[in-house]
């Protein structure tokens, strides 16, 4: 009977753990890269847009996110504030960032 309580618990913590992570994409993505150890993981593909995460760690996820686009041919031409508009050719492509939480950075990349 003692061990039943304790068990119990356990069990609720562990369902409540697993429903936020169902449901939040954030904290999903956070769970990705502390257990996939990358720089950037992508958290969510929605039409032409692509959501990514990154560790900020002093400005190092924010230049991780800027080599992933910049190693895929797109050149930096303008920047309003944290939204940052790069071409590639006759494309465009629009990268808007946020913080999340004082540890991690959210890009949506919108191509247009």
């Amino acid at each position: 009977m003692k061990i039943k309580w304790p068990l119990l618990i356990v069990a609720g913590v562990l369902l409540v753990t697993g429903i936020l992570l169902s449901f939040n994409e954030n904290v999903r993505g956070a769970v990705k890269l502390a257990i996939l150890r990358k720089e950037v993981v992508t958290i969510s593909t929605e039409n032409e847009t692509i959501t990514v995460m990154a560790r900020m760690e002093e400005g190092a996820g924010f230049q991780e996110v800027l080599s992933l686009i910049e190693t895929e041919g797109w050149l930096l031409t303008d920047q309003l504030g944290s939204t940052f508009v790069f071409t590639r050719g006759e494309e465009s492509l629009v990268l808007m960032l946020k913080m999340w939480t004082n540890n991690y950075i959210i890009a949506e990349m919108t191509e247009g």
